[in-house]
């Protein structure tokens, strides 16, 4: 039973770890942004000389607390004006992941702060 508990005590110690290393990686403040304009298109090539475009894109955001921030993302495809985003904003590799959201899911103070 000692055995046990002490290998149960290892993995969770191990998880601990690699989901706080994932956290700082990947994790970071929710920022509301509305898509107010076509992005800026960029070409790029993969290794196999292919050409894609990517939408750059630098809008005002707010989080939940009221801070301001113009982070810069990337998307794939021209992003639909007027469609509200959840970012999730690292503090060291900025931009990290967004979703659409719903206007509704939203804050009144900050969509006053994005419209």
């Amino acid at each position: 039973m000692k055995k046990l508990a002490a290998v149960l005590a290892i993995l969770a110690i191990i998880a601990g770890g690699v989901y706080m290393v994932y956290q700082k990686s990947y994790g970071g403040d929710a920022y509301y942004v509305k898509i107010t304009q076509d992005g800026t298109p960029r070409q790029t090539k993969d290794d196999s000389g292919r050409t894609y475009t990517d939408y750059d894109y630098a809008l005002p955001a707010v989080n939940k607390r009221g801070d301001k921030k113009t982070p810069k993302f990337t998307a794939d495809h021209n992003l639909r004006k007027g469609a509200y985003l959840e970012l999730t904003v690292n503090k060291t590799k900025g931009v990290t992941s967004y979703k659409e959201v719903e206007e509704s899911e939203i804050k009144a103070n900050i969509l006053k702060e994005i419209n």
